[in-house]
C-alpha cells in the first residue's frame, strides 16, 4: 500500500472589473491588433483599489471548500504562492488562514512566481507522501495591477497582467500507487529547475535590500518601483525550458504526448503555447488556454485553467494532465497528474 496525493477540487476567483486592449490603448501607444498578435491577450482582471492577493486567495478558497462540504477546521496544511503578498511581510498564508478560520495550522508561502503552481503541487505532494500532512489547501492569488507602468514607457510589462486567484484541496489516500500506466489517481510526477543567472531579466528590484536605502526619493523619481522585463530573452527561455520538461517527465515515466488527455501551460504569452504544442504534436484540442481573458495571473494560471477546463467538460475523472510553468527567477516544472 502507498500513499498518494490526490486532487479534490479546484476552483478559481478573479475580480469583476475588465481591462480590454481597447482601454489599454486610451493609455498608451498600442492597439487591441498590437496586443492580440503578440500574445493571444484581449483582455484582463484588475481589482479594484485596496484589494489584495491574499482576499482573492480568501474568495477562490472559501467557494472550494464549500462545493466541498469541507470543513476549514479539517485542514492540516495551507500552501500559498504568490509575487504579489499583501505586505512585504508576513506571507499571505497566515492571512488567509486568519480569515478562512483555519485552525493553528502551518501556513507555508512559495515564492517561484509564474512557477508556483508546479512548485506549490510538489511541495504538497512531498507532505502528503511522507505522512506530514493529510488534507492540504494549496492557494495561489496575485494583484500585479496595482505595480503596473500603464504607459508607454511600461507598456511591454503592463498589457501582459492581469489579477486573480486558484485553490486546490489535495488528499491522502492509501492504495496503489498512482502511475502514468494505471488508472489510480493522484500526482504521478514532478520536475522543477531554476537558473538565476536569468534573475534580473524578469523582476521587480525595488523596494528591496539590495539597495543603500530600502525607498528612496532618486529611485521613486527614477519610476524603478515597477517591474522590468527583458522579453526576447524570457520568451526565448521559456520555450527551451517547457518543451525541454515536457519531454523529460514524459521520458521518464515511458509515455508520449499522445498520452495526455490535457496539457494546461503556464498563460505568459500564447504564442509560447503553440510552440509548445507544435514540439509535442498535440492537437489544437488537447492543449488549454484561456490568456485571452485573463492574461498572465502569474502563479493563479494554471489553477484558474484547471477550474475552468473542468467546468467546461475537457478535464474529466481518470484524465492524465501535464502541468508546464515557467516564470522569474528563472524557475519552471511539470507535474503529471491522474485526475
Amino acid at each position: 500500500m502507498a500513499i498518494r496525493s490526490v486532487i479534490r477540487g479546484v476552483s478559481h476567483y478573479v475580480p469583476e472589473r475588465v481591462v480590454t486592449n481597447d482601454f489599454l490603448a486610451t493609455k498608451m501607444t498600442t492597439s487591441d491588433q498590437w496586443i492580440t498578435e503578440r500574445t493571444g491577450i484581449k483582455e484582463r482582471r484588475f481589482v479594484e483599489p485596496g484589494v489584495s492577493a491574499s482576499q482573492l486567495g480568501v474568495k477562490a478558497a472559501d467557494s472550494l471548500l464549500k462545493k466541498l462540504y469541507i470543513d476549514p477546521k479539517s485542514i492540516d496544511l495551507l500552501i500559498a504562492a504568490t509575487l504579489s503578498p499583501d505586505y512585504y511581510f508576513p506571507g499571505i498564508g497566515v492571512l488567509m488562514q486568519r480569515e478562512l478560520g483555519l485552525a493553528h495550522i502551518p501556513a507555508l508561502d512559495i515564492r517561484a512566481q509564474c512557477s508556483g503552481l508546479v512548485y506549490g503541487l510538489t511541495t504538497v505532494d512531498a507532505y502528503i507522501r511522507s505522512g506530514q500532512a493529510k488534507r492540504v489547501l494549496l492557494v495561489c492569488a496575485e494583484v500585479q495591477s496595482p505595480v503596473l507602468d500603464i504607459s508607454d514607457r511600461g507598456r511591454e510589462m503592463a498589457v501582459l497582467f492581469g489579477d486573480g486567484a486558484g485553490a486546490i484541496l489535495i488528499e491522502a489516500e492509501e492504495g496503489e500507487a498512482a502511475t502514468a500506466k494505471n488508472n489510480e489517481p493522484g500526482i504521478i510526477d514532478s520536475l522543477l529547475g531554476s537558473d538565476g543567472t536569468g534573475a534580473e531579466v524578469l523582476s521587480l528590484q525595488y523596494p528591496g535590500t539590495s539597495t543603500h536605502e530600502f525607498v528612496s526619493q532618486a529611485l521613486l523619481d527614477q519610476d524603478a518601483y515597477h517591474p522590468t522585463m527583458d522579453g526576447k530573452i524570457v520568451f526565448k527561455n521559456a520555450i527551451m525550458r517547457l518543451c525541454e520538461t515536457a519531454q523529460l517527465i514524459l521520458a521518464r515515466n515511458g509515455i508520449t504526448p499522445s498520452e495526455l488527455a490535457l496539457v494546461i501551460p503556464h498563460q505568459a504569452n500564447l504564442r509560447i503555447n503553440e510552440m509548445v504544442r507544435e514540439k509535442l504534436q498535440l492537437e489544437t484540442d488537447r492543449i488549454f488556454n484561456n490568456i485571452h481573458k485573463y492574461g498572465n495571473t502569474t502563479a493563479a494560471t494554471i489553477p484558474i485553467c484547471l477550474s475552468e477546463a473542468q467546468a467546461e467538460g475537457r478535464l474529466k475523472q481518470g484524465d492524465l494532465i501535464l502541468t508546464l510553468a515557467f516564470g522569474a527567477g528563472f524557475t519552471w516544472g511539470a507535474n503529471l497528474v491522474r485526475w
